[in-house]
């Protein structure tokens, strides 16, 4: 297990960890450091240290395997993360045969097996993009954008932010349809949006990793996690829509703001009745605190809404206006069923989005 000296992080310093079953243990505060979440499944490869010597390269650490190796150079171990409430945190092996038993593979290139693994670790990690998050706050892409030579970057930076005192349904249209993808527009067969978010993070990545930025590298790690929160979400919305959900998830950019979560979600058809559209928004502001709203359209027409607000005077100012909201709606052609307004935080859902075994296909083919 990784503690007291020997969860140093000097360059070249393995991380001794022992076999214990099935279960690798890592010490908390290295697990923190590598960025793990419980629940999620990742990857790590068996690296040569020299001699017989082997261990494990995780996310750019290597961390120490038994003599000798039960396995050999090379070799590709997926893991699900356990945290544990108190002690080290684990590593579960999974099975050679876990992810083909979740997914219907047809391989058809050399690369298929890293590609369907890489599939299974987005398609299992945690919802929810708290990195992404990060990166989007005011001045701190910012601040990456401006170590590279790139005024083209930044000018795509600038474009892509919206305006908070200036939001209107055109801007956050346009940027909903950018944060779809590149690969939903092109698999229709349509040009994407160049404000796609994760096409403008990989061509910061690419600069930085080429040695055009100003900074050391220690920076991409921060941007290659926003990535994987975004195309985890998006093999996530596939994966839903084959179980036939929708579940849709983004982060808006403002430029005199702090980011905005937006979510879009659908149950699947039962017994012929449609389900409501629920779009979920979760805010923070220094003038607003944190803010989540639940709307609910039901039959394209009739709207539900739910408001929580830590602070007490925005409840009162919400209270205060709901009948002009409700007024609002019907100039757009919609009722307001009901507006509930509770002081406090959101409680957390009762049942948060898994990958079911249904619909799990993977065609690397194309």
């Amino acid at each position: 297990m990784i503690s007291g000296p020997q969860a140093s992080h000097l360059a070249g310093h393995a991380n001794p960890i022992f076999l214990e079953g099935k279960l690798l243990p890592l010490a908390v505060p290295a697990a923190r450091e590598l960025g793990l979440k419980d629940g999620e499944v990742v990857q790590a490869t068996v690296q040569a240290r020299g001699g017989d010597d082997m261990a494990l390269l995780l996310r750019g650490r290597l961390l120490e395997l038994p003599k000798p190796s039960p396995w050999p150079e090379g070799h590709t171990l997926s893991m699900r993360v356990i945290a544990a409430p108190s002690g080290p945190w684990n590593l579960q092996l999974l099975p050679v045969n876990s992810v083909s038993t979740a997914l219907t593979i047809l391989p058809s290139l050399p690369a298929a097996a890293s590609l369907i693994s890489n599939v299974a670790n987005l398609l299992f990690r945690p919802v929810g993009q708290p990195d992404l998050a990060k990166l989007f706050q005011p001045g701190n892409l910012e601040a990456l954008l401006q170590t590279v030579p790139r005024p083209d970057l930044q000018a795509q930076w600038r474009g892509m932010q919206l305006s908070m005192a200036q939001l209107t349904p055109q801007a956050l249209s346009q940027f909903v349809a950018a944060g779809m993808g590149a690969e939903v527009w092109l698999a229709r067969g349509m040009t994407p949006p160049a404000d796609d978010p994760k096409q403008l993070l990989r061509r910061l990545m690419t600069a930085i990793t080429r040695g055009e930025s100003d900074e050391d590298g220690s920076k991409i790690g921060g941007v290659q996690r926003a990535v994987d929160d975004l195309e985890a979400s998006q093999v996530q919305a596939v994966q839903a829509q084959n179980q036939r959900e929708m579940q849709m998830r983004m982060v808006l950019p403002f430029h005199d703001a702090e980011p905005v979560e937006l979510v879009f979600r659908r149950a699947p058809r039962h017994g012929g009745k449609s389900p409501p559209l629920t779009v979920n928004v979760h805010s923070r502001s220094q003038s607003l605190g944190e803010i989540w709203l639940k709307t609910q359209l039901h039959g394209g027409e009739r709207v539900e809404l739910n408001m929580w607000a830590v602070e007490a005077d925005v409840v009162r100012q919400a209270k205060s206006r709901s009948a002009e909201l409700g007024q609002q709606l019907v100039d757009a052609g919609l009722s307001m069923q009901s507006f509930q307004i509770v002081h406090g935080r959101r409680p957390a859902e009762p049942t948060e989005w898994r990958p079911s075994g249904r619909g799990m296909v993977v065609d690397v083919s194309a």
